[in-house]
């Protein structure tokens, strides 16, 4: 019914509907920690953004519930229970556990490599995004609906990055509702059309790992940072997302030579 709906509406409407629905995202993405009433959906992001970082953090739960808008662990363990359907305690052991035995289990078998991390400063940037909702392993037609825009309105250029945005920990947020943003840098202001939307990738420390090769191993490699690259080096984490930088893409390059970096944001 609301797919007939929908193509009912003129192309115009659509383009309307699509621009504000970004705007809304980005600005729920951009303060989830703030007062916002904009009702379950905000609840789900912050819940499910607390238990990625329950994962790495050292901070109790008591900061993780005053920053989700609850008064009290024990109403943010109720909700991140109903929500997740364990603790957040259970959640970080059982996800450290998970970790020790797919590295026990994937490492021999792998054919990516991660290069250990550098500390890298990186200013604020701005760019046109198309978000996917769904499987990661589908996130192409995003990539492609990004590029024949950027093409389209000449927003390649030789200084044009394109990064990946994944919001969601697979582990913790089904397939179907996995949010990923497909992201081109810009160095110049142009009018937003339908699904296209703009934000802002923040700038500050951050950790860069090089990941070489496919990308479906990018889970190996995602563990072996938090798992072991981050925890040993003390550094702890900003309270922002973690990005993927393609130095190359897999139109023009095998899925053995190509080179990602992982930028992991620290405390400044």
């Amino acid at each position: 019914m609301l797919h007939t709906r929908m193509s009912s509406v003129r192309p115009e409407t659509l383009d309307v509907y699509h621009e504000r629905l970004n705007r809304a995202l980005v600005f729920i993405d951009q303060h989830r920690s703030e007062a916002l009433s904009l009702g379950q959906y905000v609840q789900c992001i912050r819940l499910e953004t607390a238990a990625m970082q329950l994962q790495t953090s050292t901070r109790s739960v008591l900061e993780f519930a005053l920053d989700a808008g609850y008064e009290s662990a024990a109403a943010f363990s109720r909700a991140f229970e109903q929500r997740l359907g364990l603790t957040p305690s259970e959640c970080c052991a059982s996800h450290r556990l998970e970790l020790r035995v797919r590295a026990a289990h994937l490492q021999p078998h792998c054919t990516a490599i991660m290069i250990a991390p550098e500390i890298r400063q990186r200013s604020l940037t701005t760019v046109a995004f198309v978000r996917h909702i769904g499987p990661y392993d589908s996130v192409g037609a995003a990539w492609e609906k990004l590029c024949a825009f950027a093409g389209q309105h000449q927003l390649f250029g030789p200084k044009t990055t394109l990064i990946g945005i994944s919001r969601d920990d697979p582990n913790i947020t089904t397939n179907g509702q996995l949010r990923y943003d497909a992201c081109i840098t810009l160095d110049h202001d142009f009018n937003l059309t339908g699904e296209i939307g703009v934000q802002t990738v923040q700038g500050g420390r951050y950790a860069v790992s090089l990941h070489c090769g496919p990308y479906e191993n990018f889970s190996t490699t995602y563990d072996a940072i938090y798992r072991d690259c981050l925890p040993q080096s003390g550094e702890p984490l900003r309270d922002a997302m973690a990005f993927e930088l393609y130095l190359n893409t897999p139109d023009t390059t095998p899925p053995a030579d190509l080179r990602t970096e992982i930028w992991v944001p620290l405390e400044n």
